[in-house]
């Protein structure tokens, strides 16, 4: 199923993010209200639209209130950003995510309604360490201690086999929780999830895989090509 997107605020991490959620498969509305970030973003998005973020009716008109999930990254405008943030709430939006530089914005963007809150630098830090820390898991999502996902691409040793043929989960003592489609033209990929283990698996499809970390390192160096 497509998930609709806002992104409001066209800066770096904004419009990055913006770009990556297309790619994925995303249905995304970006809004700023400089026409030169809107010109060079639009056809990198489903669409782009020069206006005021803080505008509750030029925002209704094109739709931002009917997304899944909003993106404010209007950084170093927090007087915006609470507005906004603020007016996506009052709107029944459930998922907000809010960029924010300091703890104390942090605690108050949450107040008036933020789901959830994004410091890009200490992220990419925190990523960062991971690739250096753990280099054979660069790429894991964190679930807890030692509990990852990672995105892994398809060995050709498993191209033909399926899923019961292969036992991945008796070998490895990993799930795989997701197929990726090889990447079209647009970079798009289509995402299979819970997979059926009788469908046999195809060269340039990635497995989505959940595990302990330790098993989900030995998987990679034993398929390893």
């Amino acid at each position: 199923m497509t998930r609709n997107f806002l992104v409001i605020g066209l800066g770096t991490f904004g419009s990055e993010t913006a770009r990556a959620l297309y790619r994925h498969g995303g249905t995304v509305l970006a809004i700023d209200n400089d026409e030169e970030m809107i010109a060079r973003i639009s056809n990198q998005v489903t669409q782009a639209v020069c206006a005021d973020a803080t505008d509750e009716t030029a925002l209704r008109a094109v739709g931002a209130f009917e997304v899944d999930t909003a993106i404010v990254a209007l950084r170093r405008h927090f007087d915006s950003t609470v507005l906004v943030t603020h007016m996506l709430k009052k709107q029944g939006l459930r998922q907000i995510l809010v960029q924010v530089d300091t703890n104390k914005e942090a605690e108050a963007i949450r107040a008036v309604g933020a789901s959830s809150v994004i410091f890009p630098e200490h992220d990419m830090a925190e990523q960062i360490a991971r690739k250096l820390m753990v280099p054979d898991l660069a790429d894991q999502i964190p679930l807890g201690d030692n509990v990852g996902i990672i995105e892994f691409p398809c060995p050709s040793a498993f191209v033909g086999k399926t899923l019961v043929e292969l036992g991945i989960r008796k070998n490895y003592g990993i799930t795989v929780i997701a197929l990726k489609s090889k990447p079209e033209p647009d970079g798009r990929q289509k995402v299979e999830a819970a997979p059926s283990p009788e469908e046999p698996l195809e060269a340039g499809q990635a497995l989505v895989l959940l595990g302990k970390s330790d098993l989900l390192t030995r998987f990679k160096e034993k398929t390893r090509e």
